[in-house]
């Protein structure tokens, strides 16, 4: 009988080993495309900046040393006197350049490509490196003085030659996925919410090459997506040529631990979303409490220097803004006095920082007696949660319809801003009855200064449930970056020149 027993053991272990292999033969040709398609597009990449420079070096630095070819740049190269010089700075600046953009992932294949994000790191990756790199030169005393253009257009064709890398990537990685040339197949383990937001998190790009094969659950097998219940893992990982597992029952130990030790003889990764997913998705930092490690949650990461960095540039830009935008806002206060009665300009109570009451001003867009109107209309509220909106709002004016289009009404914030009451990205700021209904989730929309736009500007405006608002909103707060901030202000433009989502 023991005989028996051994011998299946034997059988099953052989039939298994040979579904291994075939899996990890079809991983690693998947592997080699990665590698292959990676190393062609970061040599394209580097062959663009060489270009850059090439092209700045013949306009700018050959003419005083009497070349003007190809060929006599080779010949004379040896008695170039500032050749090897400006090809020492070079290496350096794409040594630095090349450990920055790597060690921040942009060069790694299965990411999702977000082509302005990506652009503003590689802005970043260009800042540092020359920094560095002149700093290098200045301490060697190469004696050399470097054409000062040179250097500025060539680091301002970088970053112009890194958006089109980006975009170029991003090409590839669509035609890839759409063609079913390339993909990687992933399972998730638990289909609650956190394994629901695992799914739409992972699988929202369209450039990253992942592919959703569907959830496996013990509990809930009432939708098309749960494809079996964890303990068919085996089975499935081998019917669909799993490249990732994501774990989101870790308390399920046992459970899970049985899995992972059937599974970890196969070539796949395995990756487990800890416990208090929220928490920790939030900002935290990682500390030590007497002799146990602690993570510390903080609200934002909006402080310190960062906080310094968003005040300057709220200041700057929001000043230029008023300067540049003065002939507008001259005509917009004649047409708003001449359509109806009442003052060009009202200032409402809303709520900021910390719940402190301020005026924020606004271009009047609504007739005189509109806020005693808005009891009239209040069953009309096409809002959800503690907002008041209606589509076609009958208060409003006719130049009022137009300035809200395209939230020209919202332009003398940038008062606001220079008084300090509010930023120029952040949370839009609620009114003080909007607030009495928040909850306590709700009123950590008030944890930073509100901004005259951010996420939720950029992602349906108007259009947008008071409950996808919030989410946005905590979204920024939580993951508060000078980048992220940048990438808001730049999607503002287009979105509102469009005028979409407004009313």
């Amino acid at each position: 009988m023991s005989s028996s027993v051994s011998m299946n053991n034997k059988s099953l272990n052989a039939t298994n080993l040979l579904i291994a292999e075939n899996i990890s033969m079809y991983k690693k040709r998947t592997l080699r495309l990665e590698r292959f398609l990676n190393i062609v597009l970061i040599a394209l990449e580097y062959v663009f900046y060489i270009c850059s420079f090439m092209l700045l070096f013949f306009i700018r630095v050959l003419p005083d040393y009497k070349i003007d070819s190809v060929t006599d740049l080779f010949n004379h190269w040896e008695t170039l006197p500032v050749g090897r010089d400006y090809l020492l700075l070079l290496g350096v600046i794409f040594t630095i350049y090349a450990i920055y953009t790597t060690h921040h992932g942009l060069y790694k294949w299965d990411r999702d490509i977000r082509v302005i994000d990506d652009t503003l790191k590689a802005g970043k990756a260009v800042f540092f490196s020359f920094l560095i790199a002149l700093g290098l030169i200045f301490f060697l005393k190469t004696g050399v003085v470097y054409s000062r253009l040179v250097i500025f257009s060539f680091a301002v064709l970088i970053v112009v030659s890194a958006f089109i890398s980006r975009l170029l990537r991003q090409g590839v990685m669509v035609l890839l996925t759409r063609k079913n040339i390339y993909s990687k197949n992933v399972l998730i383990i638990g289909a609650g919410r956190v394994g629901e937001e695992i799914r739409d998190n992972l699988f929202s790009g369209k450039t990253n090459g992942y592919r959703f094969v569907g959830f496996l659950d013990d509990y809930k097998k009432d939708t098309e997506q749960v494809i079996g219940s964890i303990d068919q893992v085996e089975r499935l990982l081998q019917q669909y040529e799993i490249h990732e597992i994501y774990i989101t029952i870790p308390s399920e130990r046992n459970v899970i631990n049985n899995m992972i030790t059937r599974i970890r003889k196969y070539d796949v990764r395995i990756k487990i979303i800890p416990e208090m997913f929220e928490m920790v998705t939030s900002g935290v930092v990682f500390d030590q409490a007497y002799e146990y490690p602690c993570i510390e949650i903080v609200k934002t990461p909006l402080r310190g220097l960062n906080l310094i960095l968003k005040r300057a540039s709220d200041l700057v830009l929001s000043i230029v803004g008023l300067i540049l935008i003065s002939p507008l806002l001259l005509i917009v206060a004649v047409s708003i006095k001449l359509d109806s009665k009442g003052p060009v300009m009202i200032k409402q109570r809303r709520i900021g920082k910390n719940g402190a009451p301020f005026n924020m001003y606004k271009f009047r867009s609504m007739v005189e007696n509109a806020e005693q109107l808005q009891v009239e209309l209040t069953t009309q509220n096409e809002a959800d949660g503690p907002v008041f909106k209606i589509k076609n709002d009958p208060r409003v004016t006719r130049v009022g319809r137009f300035i809200r289009k395209y939230s020209i009404d919202e332009l003398p914030q940038l008062l606001n801003v220079v008084l300090g009451h509010m930023s120029l990205v952040g949370p839009r700021p609620p009114l003080p009855k909007e607030v009495e209904q928040y909850t306590d989730y709700e009123w950590r929309r008030l944890d930073i200064r509100p901004g005259i736009t951010g996420l939720w500007q950029i992602n349906g405006r108007s259009d947008l449930p008071f409950e996808e608002w919030v989410k946005l909103d905590l979204y920024y707060i939580e993951h508060w970056s000078f980048g992220l901030e940048m990438k808001i202000l730049f999607k503002t433009l287009p979105i509102v020149i469009k005028g979409t989502g407004a009313y």
